[in-house]
């Protein structure tokens, strides 16, 4: 087992699924299925790594709400070590309304309490692995203090994990910092190409290698993902194509089990490949209970 500190966001995501369209305004539309989801892209990398046979330990902030309560109860529940989680006084949880079409998603969101505070005071001592998840949705992360605890955990030889996503804000500065101390950056195919300015996903893999990445994997839906490295240029891992029900965190589950992968010694081909499969079997699942059995019944 492997002992992994997640850093990042704590949403509550509100999934409301079977929409065809938006509503006009002022109207009601009714969705054939919902699911309130403890998530975040911390949240749930933090599960899936959990489902895998990981102990993440997540490092975030929440309000003193029921919904931060329930995002906390949730996770610890699940294997998750939440005891550093902070708990903003007067605060709510981060909280996004997710809207399924088909294969698209559109959210709105609501920064609740990761929109103030410092980084709260880690060390690498007793993990094995840092991962930085949801970099752009968590305000509080976009500064000096995280690149700090990331530049600590490589210099021990503790490898680190970067996700950026990409949501509204100024964080494009502590990202940049952050990848001459990341192991592997997680980026999907749009995130890629507009971090590197590179139209083609290779050229952009291979950019943001140069600019201090030890490796890049791309994310590229039911084409699979492309690796690249600081040695062995480009490779796609392809994957096995199926109907989605629902990709919401199936990028968070894919870091998951590249992170678990590639810390049990598997090199980044065979990570990516497990990762794969990690998202394959969310995707095809709609209630995140469904998602993380069918995560666990990988390591099986």
């Amino acid at each position: 087992m492997t002992d992994v500190l997640v850093l990042g966001d704590a949403i509550v995501d509100a999934v409301f699924a079977g929409l065809d369209r938006y509503p006009d305004r002022g109207e009601e539309l009714v969705a054939p299925s919902f699911e309130l989801r403890p998530g975040g892209s911390a949240g749930y990398a933090s599960l899936g790594l959990a489902a895998l046979g990981s102990r993440p330990a997540a490092v975030t902030y929440v309000g003193d709400d029921v919904l931060s309560t329930h995002w906390r109860t949730f996770l610890d529940a699940r294997g998750v070590d939440t005891s550093r989680v902070v708990e903003q006084p007067d605060a709510t949880v981060s909280v996004a309304a997710g809207f399924l079409f088909d294969s698209d998603r559109s959210f709105v969101t609501h920064r609740g309490a990761m929109r103030d505070g410092a980084v709260p005071a880690v060390t690498p001592d007793g993990f094995d692995a840092l991962f930085v998840a949801g970099l752009s949705q968590a305000p509080y992360l976009w500064g000096d203090d995280v690149v700090a605890v990331a530049r600590e955990f490589a210099a021990r030889g503790r490898p680190v994990f970067l996700d950026t996503n990409w949501s509204p804000g100024d964080w494009l500065s502590t990202a940049e910092a952050l990848l001459p101390h990341v192991e592997t950056l997680f980026a999907n195919d749009a995130e890629a190409r507009r971090l590197s300015g590179c139209d083609d996903l290779s050229d952009a893999a291979e950019t943001l290698v140069a600019d201090g990445a030890s490796a890049c994997v791309v994310k590229a839906g039911d084409r699979g993902c492309l690796v690249a490295d600081d040695r062995s240029g480009t490779t796609w891992i392809e994957t096995e194509p199926v109907a989605s029900v629902d990709a919401c965190g199936a990028g968070d589950f894919f870091d998951a089990g590249f992170i678990h992968a590639r810390l049990a010694g598997a090199d980044r081909p065979a990570a990516a490949a497990v990762a794969n499969r990690c998202a394959r079997a969310a995707i095809t699942n709609f209630e995140l209970r469904a998602k993380l059995g069918a995560i666990a019944d990988l390591s099986e």
